[in-house]
């Protein structure tokens, strides 16, 4: 398993991450190469390409280093070409090694869009094409009709399982690598926010504190809190951990200092069977509770 920075955190998007300090988001990247990171995962839409210039600005401070830096698009009807050509001006440069279709939209032909993106493959502007947040039924839909995904990027924690285990199976009889993004359920697994009040970001809107949702949401914070407290730990290490447990290809994680980036590049603790079940069996009971209220992390609508 690698693990990437991911460079949503660094730029406020839509609503998330507001109040973020500037001198924070060039640290944070900073800090993580000279701690041995070499992956990076960002996108167009992270701060309008803002991520993507910090991004770039950073990497070209170290020339003798070779890195693996993933950029995500959305669904758009410019020439992909157009597109791309962006992304490498914002990243100064950088080669592309994974490049995603962000979103799928009903808008838009999806499988014409990934089939683009491998047209980018092929002449040598990207290395692999990928896909985030595209659900389970369109990703067999996708790869049936012979199109080809070397990853797949989507919200892997306890926070949100939905169709995990089915994912997990069917990307690896298709050696499609799997990228888990939001590990800490945006932060939401830490354990500091149980109400929307406790949030000043578009945070408060997520479906967890939704009143068919807020009850099992309560629930699996207090079984990651009675984990962290067995092992003298936190409740995000306690996430962290679970998530290492799953062993996604990728795991990318996000910080908003330097400080928090290393506590989240903490191995955390080594949950036994017993516990890894118990946070299942409360991750589940969330996941039931979210299917009559929406059908993605975002309760984005396709």
């Amino acid at each position: 398993m690698r693990t990437y920075l991911g460079t949503w955190q660094v730029s406020p998007t839509d609503g998330f991450w507001t109040g973020q300090d500037p001198s924070s988001s060039e640290a944070v990247p900073a800090s993580a190469v000279r701690l041995g990171i070499t992956g990076f995962d960002t996108a167009q839409s992270y701060g309008k390409g803002r991520a993507e210039q910090i991004l770039g600005k950073i990497l070209r401070r170290f020339p003798d280093r070779s890195f693996d830096v993933d950029t995500k698009i959305m669904p758009t009807t410019r020439s992909l070409d157009d597109v791309l050509r962006t992304s490498l001006h914002n990243l100064s440069g950088v080669d592309i090694d994974t490049l995603y279709l962000h979103w799928p939209s009903g808008n838009f032909d999806n499988a014409e869009l990934i089939r683009e993106i491998s047209t980018l493959k092929d002449k040598g502007l990207c290395r692999k094409t990928g896909v985030c947040n595209l659900p389970l039924a369109m990703l067999k839909e996708f790869v049936s009709s012979g199109i080809v995904i070397d990853r797949l990027q989507r919200p892997v924690s306890l926070l949100w399982t939905r169709d995990l285990s089915e994912t997990i199976a069917f990307c690896r009889n298709h050696g499609i690598e799997l990228a888990a993004y939001s590990p800490t359920g945006m932060g939401l697994l830490s354990g500091k926010y149980r109400k929307p009040e406790d949030l000043s970001d578009a945070r408060a809107g997520l479906f967890c504190f939704r009143p068919e949702c807020v009850g099992a949401f309560h629930d699996l914070l207090d079984v990651i809190g009675q984990t962290a407290s067995r092992h003298g730990s936190t409740c995000t290490a306690v996430a962290l951990a679970w998530v290492r447990h799953v062993e996604p290809d990728i795991l990318i994680i996000g910080a908003r200092s330097t400080q928090q980036l290393k506590e989240n590049l903490d191995c955390g603790p080594v949950l036994s069977e017993q516990e890894i079940s118990d946070l299942d069996l409360a991750a589940f009971r969330l996941e039931n509770a979210s299917r009559s209220v929406c059908e993605n992390i975002f309760s984005y609508n396709w």
